[in-house]
């Protein structure tokens, strides 16, 4: 029983650790794209003076920043567990999505920094538009929809929350290329304000997707519980000889989840029968929901009297 056990437990983590790699060779394969965009939008922006293509250009270098984060997060989470992290490195890849929005708010400060030098030093640069300027962006948003699609996919086939959040980012950055364009067109009827506008919705769009990121991301590293009580214990009473269930706890990430709990049996089972309660309850618990890893069932008395506290 214990052998099947540590083959199911092994192979669990096997198959995560196949999907982290997958996750990560998906990270690399955008990182290229991811870059050659920045440095066009860069490139063209500060030749041009044009605040939002450069603005635009920076949160381009952010999802190329982002898929190196990714791919250094996804290297250090495939690890298996060790005396150090007992329980795995898979926060590590809550980590590395949390590290790619507080990118993206540093970002946030450089577009704020170029129109405050707009607006309140009264800088006297404008944009120059030309046909180059419509062809970067266009391509731009034609890579920005691909890289969007593939990592969606692959985040729904591979079970990754990380590349959930990149691709999350790598859409927002559709629509401030679309707010650029805008801005181009304008400024060729000299209404340079707009340039300003577009900045500034840059910035309202790449917070908004950093804020995003840290709401799903941070729960698993403060230990938030992944599933309802309720539900666990409505599961767990369905096993025979459990007499009642309490001190239900989880933690985790939604694929990769620790479960505890404390079970009532009748006070006159052997050792041996409260041990084969205890595994039926674990396989009801792996059965409901794939993504737990471990589930530690204390077996109690039924009466047994609490002394602890918590």
């Amino acid at each position: 029983m214990e052998e099947k056990k540590a083959t199911n437990g092994k192979t669990r983590f096997d198959d995560r650790a196949a999907k982290m790699r997958q996750s990560r060779s998906v990270f690399i394969q955008v990182l290229g794209l991811n870059t050659l965009v920045a440095l066009a939008k860069l490139i063209c922006g500060f030749l041009s003076n044009t605040l939002s293509m450069v603005a635009d250009g920076f949160h381009s270098l952010l999802d190329a920043a982002s898929n190196v984060i990714g791919v250094v997060g996804l290297s250090v989470a495939v690890q298996p567990p060790d005396h150090d992290h007992p329980y795995g490195h898979t926060k590590f890849e809550a980590v590395a999505a949390v590290a790619i929005s507080f990118m993206m708010f540093l970002a946030c400060l450089n577009v704020l920094s170029g129109v405050f030098d707009r607006i309140i030093l009264g800088s006297d640069k404008h944009p120059s538009v030309s046909w180059i300027s419509y062809i970067v962006m266009v391509a731009s948003a034609a890579v920005n929809v691909a890289v969007t699609a593939y990592e969606r996919r692959k985040a729904k086939a591979l079970q990754s929350r990380l590349l959930l959040a990149d691709s999350e980012h790598s859409l927002s950055d559709l629509y401030v290329s679309l707010s650029v364009v805008i801005a181009l067109m304008a400024a060729q009827f000299q209404v340079y304000i707009v340039d300003v506008i577009a900045s500034l919705i840059i910035v309202a769009a790449i917070f908004y997707a950093g804020i995003g990121i840290i709401r799903t991301h941070l729960g698993s590293l403060v230990d938030a519980a992944v599933l309802n009580p309720a539900e666990i214990e409505r599961l767990v009473m369905q096993v025979p000889g459990v007499l009642s269930c309490h001190k239900i706890r989880s933690r985790g990430m939604v694929d990769h989840i620790f479960v505890d709990l404390r079970v009532h049996v009748a006070p006159d089972l052997t050792v041996a029968e409260g041990h084969v309660i205890a595994s039926a309850v674990e396989t009801k618990l792996k059965e409901y929901q794939d993504a737990v890893i471990e589930a530690v069932v204390h077996v109690e008395e039924e009466g047994h009297e609490e002394h602890e506290e918590g």
